[in-house]
């Protein structure tokens, strides 16, 4: 879901804050004053920000959670003088800098990623819980039962819910996620549209399971080195697991796939003879590299502050940056040469482009990423391909306002490939973003402020398909 986009943040938020996290003593003073949940919220995109510090053994811990986003990010150094909380997350360039008041409830500071933003934070019991209009609420009309199955690796359990509907005869599908870690309701920025298509589908007679990603939530294994080969073998674990179930039609069995997840639709429907239908939310239908052009480009163009020629060195430096990621080497060895391919793109944008997009000289971690194995095997792999291939019906899904997967380069792609096969329901939505929300611009930064979770025109038209076609 958030793959080019989380590019976009870290090419914005450049290489890391400019704190001075070395000023504060190693051994904490007076940790009893900071240990706890400290909640505040970013105004820019009304993001919640939860920090749990942890005091053991004279060192003090802290992990960084960003719920709206499904987010726990540990803290790689965190540091409190008795007044003054410092850390730093390199893994997303980000540090947090704040001073208690004098009732030692509130944490008074700044969040720095690349740009420092005001975000003040207060001591509660536990992290809130954002409930949006749409978020089911019983009595279900459907029976919802938690399940754990063998993933698509040796090390990997997916834990994950089951809404089944009364009845028999029904059609089930499995629901795959987007980009990045995320749990079974696909939580993003207060929204959990997994959870709502769920208990839409249940609603409408279709049994849905979805499942936490490899290492997110209570799934295990590793996920710091799998690609979206990976990914898509657990979702075919998952559908072997409800073919196997006695309660299902093995012959009704389906998946819908958001966004990255719809690139394991393409897979799963080249490779499983036994699957039933496919639908794409968002799902690219051209190779990566192509997804990721076109991504940086809608999502800077749309910011009004960065001019079409700054727009174009940006897209220009991500692609210097390709060769890095699809080279020989180890992980060190091809950082090494991103780092060194940046440093040679950095000196092309000039102070005010500088300043304007925060860019460092290293450029750490827009190259960690890119040079990821996740990211190489997504520049290259082309859907388009299995796409061709697939021998189920599949209905393609795009926002018109979506400037992540945008409707107007993979749609043409699609269109081509259904003109052979005939088994293409191809549709654009009207209005609606990447989420599938009703919006108005399709910028990311709306996402948080929209309440509506997922537009009904959407959801209806996934249940319909579904229903009639698995």
């Amino acid at each position: 879901m958030r793959w080019s986009w989380v590019l976009v943040c870290l090419l914005l938020a450049g290489c890391g804050p400019a704190l001075d996290i070395a000023s504060l003593p190693e051994t904490p003073e007076r940790p009893e004053r900071i240990e706890g949940i400290w909640e505040g919220a970013i105004a820019l995109g009304e993001l919640r920000i939860v920090i749990h510090v942890q005091h053991a053994d004279g060192e003090l811990s802290a992990r960084v959670d960003v719920p709206d986003q499904g987010a726990r990010l540990p803290a790689d150094d965190a540091r409190f003088d008795g007044e003054r909380l410092a850390l730093r997350v390199d893994a997303i360039g980000a540090a947090y800098s704040g001073t208690l008041d004098g009732s030692g409830s509130r944490l008074q500071g700044e969040w720095h990623q690349g740009v420092g933003i005001d975000l003040d934070l207060v001591k509660v019991e536990k992290p809130s819980v954002r409930v949006r209009a749409q978020t089911p609420k019983p009595p279900f009309p459907y029976r919802a039962e938690e399940v754990r199955l063998p993933g698509g690796a040796v090390d990997v359990t997916l834990a994950g819910t089951l809404t089944v509907p009364a009845g028999r005869g029904y059609p089930a599908v499995v629901l795959v996620s987007g980009s990045g870690p995320q749990d079974r309701d696909e939580t993003v920025m207060g929204h959990q549209p997994f959870r709502v298509l769920a208990d839409h589908l249940s609603r409408n007679g279709v049994a849905v399971l979805r499942y936490d990603d490899r290492g997110v939530g209570e799934s295990t294994g590793e996920r710091e080195q799998a690609v979206t080969a990976d990914f898509a073998a657990d979702a075919a674990a998952a559908v072997a697991y409800l073919r196997g179930r006695g309660d299902m039609d093995a012959a009704r069995v389906g998946v819908i796939g958001h966004s990255e997840g719809g690139v394991v639709v393409a897979r799963l429907a080249a490779r499983d003879r036994g699957l039933s239908c496919g639908v794409m939310l968002a799902g690219p239908a051209v190779p990566g590299a192509d997804v990721q052009q076109a991504q940086l480009r809608e999502v800077l163009g749309a910011m009004w502050f960065v001019p079409d020629s700054t727009v174009e060195k940006v897209a220009d430096l991500n692609a210097a940056l390709y060769p890095a990621a699809r080279g020989p080497g180890t992980w060190e060895q091809r950082r090494a040469e991103g780092r060194a391919i940046y440093r040679e793109e950095f000196e092309r944008f000039n102070f005010v482009e500088r300043a304007l997009l925060r860019l460092q000289p290293e450029g750490t971690a827009l190259v960690n990423v890119v040079v990821s194995p996740w990211f190489a095997h997504f520049l290259d792999y082309d859907p388009g391909v299995d796409l061709a291939a697939a021998r189920v019906p599949i209905l393609a899904l795009y926002g018109e306002l979506d400037l992540q997967v945008p409707a107007h380069q993979s749609v043409p792609a699609l269109e081509a490939i259904a003109r052979d096969t005939g088994r293409f329901d191809v549709r654009v939505l009207p209005g609606l973003n990447h989420l599938f929300q009703t919006a108005e611009t399709g910028a990311p930064d709306e996402y948080p402020r929209i309440e509506e979770t997922m537009a009904p025109a959407a959801l209806s038209a996934i249940a319909d398909w579904v229903v009639h076609n698995c």
